[in-house]
């Protein structure tokens, strides 16, 4: 059991334009270093507290590292690498204002990349060995990528994401309670869906944005070469789901349920597969919409949502008239327009990081995390700070959410324009009569956002109710590991998975959940009339464990 659940966690972790190579003396210049070894031993320097790589400069001549470079020089990884730059320019000046903690030397330093096989993450702190010197970089950021071209780029941008977050951030405060392997497909938290999201569509932008044809064919399989009968599976395999991810962000397909693995296969499995097969199921039920929790819950989701913000060309278009915004991040005086500088998107993602720095600064002293569904309270940090786009990014928050937690209704409003769709040949006046109503109800609540103010009301969105499963061991005897659950955002197979729960009374709990609304404690599922009083008492024993363990970012104890 130990085996399977670190060979799961292992690959999970796939999900996870002025470059100058060991050029120093600019924020957003790159330098290339590897491990430093001695004879086969990889060397580490410092304490037995924590002991940091020795990570040696790759030389300039060096091929690998110079194909690898090019690879920064377009699409995507190019407008990354800047971005990288712009936020660390405008975090040194937080710092010298006084508004951060951390230090300058932070931001002062290139962005070092460690080319590793199999590296897929950000870090941080290290010593650097250049000749004969070694510098203590205990304070600095690093990326591990891998040192094939294709396979950098396909992850580069996702990666460089991670750690423009992590420059944005005085401290750590994510609240992300013990959850399985996340991937695009799964309702795991707000805070991972936020995090993981945001990288994963940084993928997106890069695959659409590529001229490399190989690293595109990673995500399209537009050259199966062979691979035809394995496309899908080696898709669910590999636990990234990357073509489903690539074309189902940019369609927004990860707003609507899923459906569960086949009754065939249930039935030939024990309960840790029906668990496995559910939850790294990507199969869709495109007539059902998820709640609002489940949907921000969702990384793949939270991807469409920052895709199509910087892809709105009113909010890429919509430059401040305030230089002094662009100069925080430019480094220095702008002796011309905006608009000259960065390009459209890149001042989409100006504003974005902004708002995140304004979020992640409340956020240090948030004294409900729990409650926190961190995409919400972005896109309300967004409008505040930019009035002019608070109508777009708004609206399009509450339309690609098919207004979830905005109405009431919203489930059961959207099933019935699924079912107009379909008497489109026998009652075309139907179908036409529901969808103008529709569209007029959706315009008219968008035409009122951004005009008498900013906040985003998600009166229907409830809070969530955490548990923790101490009857489903995910790990084994010596080193157990119980997943948590959101009562309010939990699919069946999670809430089957709780060992004195029927499945039929998983279902009924979902059933009541979405046609009666969220449950405000666990009380309330005493609605459910398949659940007795012993099963209640031990639900109320599973959400006591969860707040003993995490009491001081709980609200509702």
């Amino acid at each position: 059991m130990k085996r399977l659940l670190l060979i799961v966690m292992f690959f999970s972790l796939f999900f996870s334009a002025r470059p100058g190579w060991c050029d120093a003396s600019s924020s957003d210049s790159f330098v290339f270093v590897r491990q430093s070894f001695d004879g086969t031993t990889p060397v580490f320097v410092g304490e037995k507290t924590r002991k940091l790589p020795l990570l040696e400069i790759i030389p300039s001549g060096d091929t690998a590292a110079a194909e690898i470079a090019g690879t920064l020089k377009g699409g995507m990884s190019k407008i990354s690498l800047a971005l990288g730059g712009y936020a660390k320019n405008f975090m040194l000046g937080e710092v010298e204002a006084g508004r951060s903690s951390q230090k300058s030397e932070v931001f002062r330093e290139p962005l070092y990349i460690h080319l590793v096989r199999g590296g897929n993450m950000p870090k941080r702190g290290f010593y650097l060995k250049n000749g004969a010197a070694v510098t203590d970089k205990s304070f600095a950021h690093y990326i591990e990528m891998p040192p094939d071209p294709s396979a950098f780029e396909s992850i580069f941008a996702h990666e460089n994401g991670h750690l423009i977050d992590a420059y944005l951030q005085d401290s750590e405060f994510g609240f992300s309670p013990d959850r399985f392997v996340h991937t695009a497909p799964v309702v795991s938290d707000f805070w991972t869906a936020f995090v993981e999201g945001w990288g994963e569509h940084f993928e997106t932008m890069m695959a659409d944005m590529t001229e490399n044809a190989a690293c595109r064919n990673l995500y399209t399989f537009e050259d199966a070469r062979g691979r035809e009968y394995f496309s899908q599976l080696q898709d669910i395999a590999n636990l990234s789901h990357k073509s489903k991810r690539y074309q189902w962000v940019k369609s927004n397909m990860f707003a609507f349920k899923r459906t569960p693995v086949s009754r065939e296969l249930e039935m030939r499995a024990g309960t840790l597969e029906i668990y496995l097969y559910n939850h790294f199921n990507a199969n869709f039920d495109f007539s059902e919409l998820k709640n609002i929790q489940q949907m921000l819950s969702t990384e793949g989701f939270v991807a469409t949502l920052f895709y199509r913000m910087v892809k709105d060309a009113g909010i890429g278009a919509g430059y401040l008239p305030d230089k002094s915004f662009y100069e925080k991040f430019y480094g220095r005086k702008l002796e011309t327009e905006p608009r000259e500088v960065f390009s459209p998107l890149e001042n989409a993602y100006l504003k974005i990081i902004f708002a995140k720095r304004n979020l992640f600064k409340k956020y240090e002293t948030h004294e409900a995390l729990e409650e926190a569904m961190v995409f919400a309270d972005f896109i309300r940090e967004y409008a505040a700070a930019f009035p002019t786009d608070a109508r777009a990014a708004l609206g399009g928050f509450c339309a690609n959410a098919y207004f979830a937690g905005t109405w009431e209704d919203a489930s059961a409003f959207y099933r019935k324009n699924y079912r107009a769709a379909h008497l489109t040949l026998f009652e075309p006046d139907t179908m036409q009569k529901t969808f103008s109503e529709s569209f007029q109800r959706m315009q008219k609540t968008i035409d009122a956002m951004g005009t008498s103010g900013v906040e985003l009301k998600l009166k229907h969105a409830g809070v969530p109710l955490w548990i923790v499963n101490d009857t489903f061991n995910l790990g084994d005897e010596t080193e157990k590991f119980f997943v948590s659950i959101n009562l309010n955002a939990a699919e069946e197979y999670e809430l089957a998975s709780i060992a004195f729960l029927t499945k039929g009374q998983a279902a009924d709990i979902v059933s009541l959940r979405d046609n009666k609304g969220f449950f405000s404690c666990v009380e309330d599922l005493r609605k459910v009339l398949s659940l007795g009083d012993s099963q209640i008492k031990k639900l109320a024993a599973m959400r006591r464990l969860f707040v003993e363990k995490h009491s001081k970012n709980i609200r509702n104890k």
